[in-house]
This record gives structure tokens, sequence and C-alpha cells, in this order.
């Protein structure tokens, strides 16, 4: 039982080393931490190259696809050394306590993907862009109701599922935001896995940074795959 955990990172000086520090100190299971930065300039990379030699389950590495948080991600999926990976942000710091929630729901009850949800029993968002907060809220909870899901979140990007059901997914999405985490949560649905949701508490930036939402350009990227999910999962159900 071993968990890699994949930390996608920009400019992230302050919340780096808390994070690394919490996820080392809190978790019991058997893991390995990877961050990964797109550009040698980050200012996080210096403090990721300081904690590997402090923490040895932690590495830092560079995206080596381009630019996208969904490229990060790859460049970790193929770094990682364990079947079983986990995806956040690196300054959602309360996600850390669902993490061997998911795990179990994995192992114990084989669940393929598993999701967090900010918007089930449980769940909250707290703090960040009002409009980001409202579009994400709204959008949803229209998008659950007229495809009756099972999830509740298909936006948040805490994830955690085998590195095979990431692999399978073949990506169209635009490298803008945590875009690709709604395309992925519709198409692990098409594809039949087996998925659940566990709630948990989003609080934006405690420590430091600065949000990269941009209304404009997410918002199309997302009504994109608002309808293509409204359109494929209904064809599914059929």
């Amino acid at each position: 039982m071993s968990l890699t955990i994949i930390l996608p990172i920009y400019n992230e000086k302050e919340s780096l080393p808390i994070m690394i520090r919490l996820l080392n100190s809190t978790l019991k299971i058997e893991h390995e931490i990877i961050a990964i930065y797109e550009d040698d300039k980050d200012n996080a990379k210096s403090i990721g190259e300081e904690l590997m030699k402090e923490i040895e389950e932690f590495k830092i590495i560079k995206n080596k696809y381009g630019r996208g948080v969904r490229f990060s991600i790859q460049t970790g999926i193929d770094f990682a050394k364990y079947d079983t990976i986990f995806i956040t942000a690196v300054d959602e710091i309360f996600p850390i306590i669902s993490i061997e929630t998911m795990y179990q729901e994995i192992f114990t009850r084989n669940f393929d993907f598993v999701s967090g949800t900010r918007y089930s029993k449980g769940g909250a968002r707290l703090g960040g862009s009002l409009i980001g907060s409202f579009l994400s809220r709204v959008s949803n909870f229209i998008f659950n109701k007229l495809t009756k899901s099972q999830l509740t979140d298909f936006t948040t990007g805490i994830k955690m599922m085998k590195k095979q059901v990431w692999n399978s997914i073949e990506f169209n999405s635009k490298p803008i935001g945590w875009a690709f985490a709604f395309e992925l949560s519709i198409k692990v649905i098409i594809a039949n896995y087996k998925v659940c949701e566990i709630p948990f508490k989003s609080v934006d930036r405690l420590f430091g940074g600065k949000s990269t939402f941009k209304v404009g350009a997410w918002t199309l990227e997302y009504l994109k795959w608002f309808f293509y999910g409204i359109l494929k999962l209904n064809i599914f159900k059929n």
C-alpha cells in the first residue's frame, strides 16, 4: 500500500514548504511527494531543492511537456514509482485530511477513481474569487442535475486514481488552469470506471501566492466541457 502525491506548482515559495512538511508528517501510508515546476525562474524551485536534502520522500522536477497544469501532472506521473496517484494544488491544505479516506476507497472498496467534492454534505468552498466560486458552485449544481451523475464536483483538481486510469484518458482540453479536471471527471465515467467522491473543505490560499484564475479564458474552456459532458453523459446513459 503506497501512494505518489503530485503537486503542480507555479511560484509557490510560501505554500510549498508548509505543504510538504504537513504531508510528510501526517501521512501514515508509504508515500512519495513530487512537485513539478514549469520554469527555472520559479520562486519555489530553490526552496524545493533544499527540501529534497531534508525530506527523503520528496523530489522536485521540471515539467518536460510544456506549460500547463495537466502537463506538469503528466510529468509527475511519468516519474511516479507507485501505481496510485493523488493530485492536489499545493495551496490546498485541508484535503490532506481526506487522503487516507480516499486511499481506502480504492484499496478496500475497489474504486478506480476517487474525486474530492466541495459541494456535498461535509464539503465547503471558502475564500477565493467570488466570481470563480459562484460560477463553480452553480455550474456543478446544474451539471449534476442535468446528467444525474454520482459526482457533485466535476471541476475540483483533488483526485486519486491508479496511474493506468489517467494514462487511459485521451485529453483534449486546452492547458488552461484546471480545465483538464472537468474533462477527466467526465471521461472516467464514460469509460465505465468505478467512481466515488469524498467531501473536503477548500480554503483558498492560506499561505501566500496568487491565484491564476482568469474569468474569460477559464470560463470559455469550462463551458466547452460543460456542454460536452451534458451531451456525452446523457448519451452514455441511454
